[in-house]
């Protein structure tokens, strides 16, 4: 076995289960490029962060390595290292939604492709550490912007009347240092599509609508919304994972904007 094999054995591929679909250059690269064009291209510099975070939450980050490699074959060292970062900057604000046993398999791959091309990347964290900034108040302020046209703001009173730690750390991690501390790196909106994307990747059918609705609030296009959703369906058949419920997104699209409206009335 070469130490390309055992290092990926070893740790991305350690828990793909036997029969497992196999990676379709063809199939994935259509996949990146349909994302890319829909709209206009207002998606475009995160179609391959979208395909890997609905690859993680569908417990396949084993392909994400391998996306990487076809995307970047015959590209320059720089533009290695762009297309790591926006991978990076997706499976960073979305692994709380999948997890963290289903990002490590892409991780690490990921990691192995650098070391592969012999390319480093920047240790910086990108944003201040904790006790530097509130980022309660962060969490706060970018939940508050972002669910706004989803209109169910009743979930996180419940949790934070009933879970109180799972709503600080939502809100102080998630929506703070993660979400709302990576501005610097891609706007909002666009940040939210990938954890819309990563949501909707698991098959957790109601948060994934709110998600697909606070997306479009932040300006995220019916079509760009319904490519992704395709996109989903499409990796989730190639997966052999069936969904739990369909999603209208021209539906979801028509209660945002009432939801919105409810919210600049008040």
């Amino acid at each position: 076995m070469t130490s390309q094999e055992d290092f990926s054995s070893k740790y991305t591929n350690a828990n793909v289960a036997p029969g497992a679909a196999a990676y379709a250059t063809a199939k994935f690269r259509g996949l990146v490029k349909t994302l890319e064009d829909v709209d206009n291209g207002s998606i475009r510099e995160i179609a391959p962060a979208i395909i890997a975070v609905i690859l993680c939450g569908q417990k396949r980050g084993d392909i994400v390595p391998l996306l990487f490699r076809d995307l970047v074959d015959g590209k320059s060292n720089d533009e290695h290292r762009s297309l790591f970062m926006l991978l990076r900057h997706g499976i960073t604000v979305a692994w709380p939604f999948f997890g963290l046993p289903n990002a490590m398999p892409a991780c690490l791959g990921l990691v192995n492709e650098l070391r592969r091309a012999d390319i480093a990347v920047s240790r910086e964290l990108g944003r201040p550490l904790f006790g530097e900034t509130d980022w309660l108040a962060k969490g706060l302020d970018t939940n508050q912007t972002i669910y706004r046209a989803a209109g169910n703001s009743e979930v996180g009173q419940m949790i934070g009347e009933f879970f109180p730690e799972i709503s600080y750390v939502a809100n102080a991690v998630i929506f703070g240092f993660l979400v709302g501390g990576s501005q610097n790196v891609q706007r909002l909106p666009l940040t939210e599509v990938i954890v819309a994307s990563a949501i909707a990747g698991i098959g957790a059918t109601r948060q994934a609508k709110s998600h697909i609705k606070a997306s479009m609030g932040l300006g995220a296009s019916l079509s760009a919304m319904e490519s992704v959703a395709a996109v989903v369906d499409e990796i989730s058949a190639w997966n052999g994972d069936e969904r739990p419920g369909n999603i209208n997104v021209a539906d979801l699209a028509e209660e945002a904007k009432a939801n919105l409206e409810k919210y600049d009335y008040q």
